[in-house]
């Protein structure tokens, strides 16, 4: 009886934090706040950073913790196609589009309160900031500044802009990089590392979900994040194969050279050094599992998309693996109905081919929880010869092979029982699926 909606739960949160700071605000001010917030989480790419991202993110944390929370996501300019429209009047003020980013206007160093901000995130006038150079946080801190100059102090809003510069990921100790802006401040020493340490907590706290103990979870937040770099997965009865496995190659890609030291960071004993050694640890693990699980399905896909070119060319996903079961057609026709039985190998890894057989935590909007044909492919040939065959389809899509070439050097039977299969729910090519299963079989 106590579930309230996201609009809800994001102005109450804001109601509290102001109230446990004693700030002399007006509720009416208060709800608008919230209100802009909530619109600007709203849009329609948002996968992960939405409205139950940062309200499980507030439910933790003192006051600034819960605003810097409620703030932190609310710009997301290459997902959201621009600037949330309810925070328009804010950015016009501080940021200008440009063809490489966004220039910081001359308005944002003249103004004390945007000032500071600048200040916390080593930016000044003139700069020009891509999205991947902390555009968003940046725009998100000078945003909550802007509107909140009002009822938080100077302190509580470098407090506030500080958290969520530490949102910024996978850097090489920012924590003494932001130290050393701080002192520039005019803070007393205290301040300077109260904030400090509510920054890490909160910046370790924004991608707890790398040290968690489920790797099925994630999972879940790693595919989250796959439609909000990857535009085409929004249509999630449109997108092709290419789309996906040009999606699933970025992530991969990315996580393979992401060291778990990057993802938690540390401040004198904030958090406990045998916490944090923990929490990179379990992120060491978590990650090695993460590329292992993508490198499968990125075999699994690869011969799904040469199988494809070589019999018509580009297909959306959805018209070569068949419907997802629905309530009202819980029968839908799948490829993974006509796998045939080729035997089990007796040294699979249980976790990853739990990954595979039984899926992540939850389904995604655009992808369903296990992954049949990889789960096939890791039953019928095993770890090693995904891996390799992955090297290889790099080299296809390097253009050092084509898809024929490419299908030829995988184990024939394997590639012979996915196209087969492939022909008994895709009548259209279905002469040419079998024709290409029977010449492997040979």
């Amino acid at each position: 009886m106590d579930l309230r909606s996201p609009v809800h739960e994001i102005v109450n949160a804001l109601w509290r934090a102001l109230h446990g700071l004693d700030s002399n605000v007006d509720t009416d001010d208060i709800e608008r706040w919230g209100f802009s917030i909530h619109a600007a989480l709203s849009a329609a790419g948002r996968e992960f950073h939405n409205h139950d991202h940062v309200i499980e993110i507030a439910k933790q944390g003192d006051p600034l913790e819960i605003v810097a929370a409620l703030y932190h996501d609310a710009v997301y300019i290459q997902v959201d196609q621009g600037p949330p429209r309810t925070m328009r009047v804010e950015m016009d003020r501080v940021l200008q589009p440009v063809a490489d980013g966004w220039r910081v206007l001359p308005s944002a160093t003249d103004h004390a309160v945007t000032a500071d901000v600048l200040a916390v995130f080593g930016r000044k006038a003139g700069d020009v900031i891509a999205p991947t150079q902390g555009l968003n946080e940046l725009a998100s801190a000078l945003v909550a500044a802007l509107q909140l100059q009002k009822a938080l102090d100077r302190t509580q809003r470098i407090a506030v802009a500080a958290c969520i510069e530490q949102t910024i990921p996978f850097r090489i100790d920012p924590v003494t990089e932001l130290h050393d802006r701080l002192v520039h401040l005019d803070l007393p020493e205290a301040a300077v590392d109260e904030i400090l340490r509510r920054a890490v907590r909160f910046g370790n706290r924004d991608v707890e979900n790398f040290a968690d103990n489920e790797p099925a979870r994630f999972l879940d937040n790693t595919w989250k994040l796959l439609p909000e770099t990857n535009p085409a997965l929004h249509s999630p009865m449109v997108y092709t194969v290419r789309d996906y496995r040009i999606a699933l190659q970025k992530m991969e890609a990315f996580l393979a050279l992401l060291p778990a030291e990057r993802v938690f960071h540390s401040w004198g004993d904030e958090p406990k050094p045998e916490i944090h050694a923990r929490r990179v640890a379990r992120a060491t693990g978590n990650l090695e599992l993460a590329v292992r699980y993508l490198r499968a399905k990125l075999y699994a896909i690869a011969l799904v998309e040469a199988i494809a070119e070589t019999t018509g060319g580009d297909v959306p996903i959805d018209y070569f693996m068949g419907g997802v079961k629905q309530v009202d057609h819980p029968d839908m026709k799948r490829l993974e109905h006509y796998f045939p039985q080729l035997g089990s190998r007796a040294d699979l890894d249980p976790p990853l081919h739990r990954l595979l057989a039984e899926g992540r935590a939850s389904d995604s909007s655009f992808d369903t929880k296990p992954s049949p044909v990889g789960a096939f492919l890791h039953s019928t040939v095993g770890e090693a010869a995904m891996m390799k065959g992955v090297e290889m389809a790099k080299k296809w899509w390097a253009g050092a092979l084509d898809p024929v070439e490419y299908l030829d050097s995988q184990p024939n039977r394997v590639v012979a029982a996915i196209a087969r299969a492939a022909g008994n729910i895709i009548d259209t090519r279905r002469d040419r699926l079998f024709a290409l299963a029977e010449r492997l079989e040979r």
